[in-house]
């Protein structure tokens, strides 16, 4: 957090290491977002062309997912663009550990749900020529149940995911999407080993 008036910038202790810590044991219709699992997608792109995304979490063997939302935006400035890909579940579970929704080995992970989704590299000034950074941000359960209520509210999801810092590590290989006419047009699904994927939140 910054102090404008000292101009300092001082560590908060925000836990992003779990969504909430402990888990219940036991709990059900809560709403967790995407902590950890993998991305699949280009890191070349066509200029104009729709780049696929693909999302799997990793969930805990003891957490059922019953149903699953997403969301996603960009905004550009110039030809540096900024994306967000959001994904939050209603979950119950049963006979959890207290890192349920945290970090638990990661030889546990079920990858049951998967979502995918088009972004697109084209604005209303036309096609996007430069570099496009894509975080999945970090949110605790707190923050996706926010989301889940009113998930068309931007200003509130701007302000629930800039209240965490941003990570590398939550972007995808670490870096920045490239979109170039001379890059190659992407496939149309990354599914079945069509993009690369890459570890989030690990």
């Amino acid at each position: 957090m910054c102090e404008l008036d000292t101009n300092e910038c001082l560590a908060t202790g925000l836990q992003t290491t779990a969504t909430v810590d402990p888990a219940p044991a036991t709990f059900s219709n809560t709403i967790a977002p995407f902590h950890r699992g993998e991305i699949c997608l280009p890191l070349e792109v066509e200029s104009g062309s729709s780049m696929p995304v693909l999302m799997r979490p990793c969930m805990h063997p003891c957490v059922t997912v019953s149903s699953f939302e997403f969301r996603h935006t960009f905004e550009c400035l110039g030809s540096s663009c900024d994306a967000l890909a959001l994904m939050w579940m209603n979950t119950s579970g049963s006979g959890c550990p207290p890192d349920a929704f945290g970090s638990f080995d990661p030889g546990q992970c079920v990858y049951g749900t998967e979502v995918e989704f088009q972004l697109l590299t084209e604005t209303s000034n036309g096609p996007i020529r430069g570099n496009m950074r894509l975080e999945v941000p970090f949110l605790s359960n707190e923050d996706a149940a926010t989301i889940a209520a009113d998930p068309s509210n931007n200003d509130a999801i701007d302000q629930l995911v800039h209240q965490y810092p941003q990570s590398d590590g939550r972007v995808p290989n670490g870096q920045s999407v490239s979109i170039q006419n001379s890059h190659p047009t992407p496939p149309a699904s990354c599914r079945d080993g069509a993009c690369t994927c890459f570890p989030i939140g690990f």
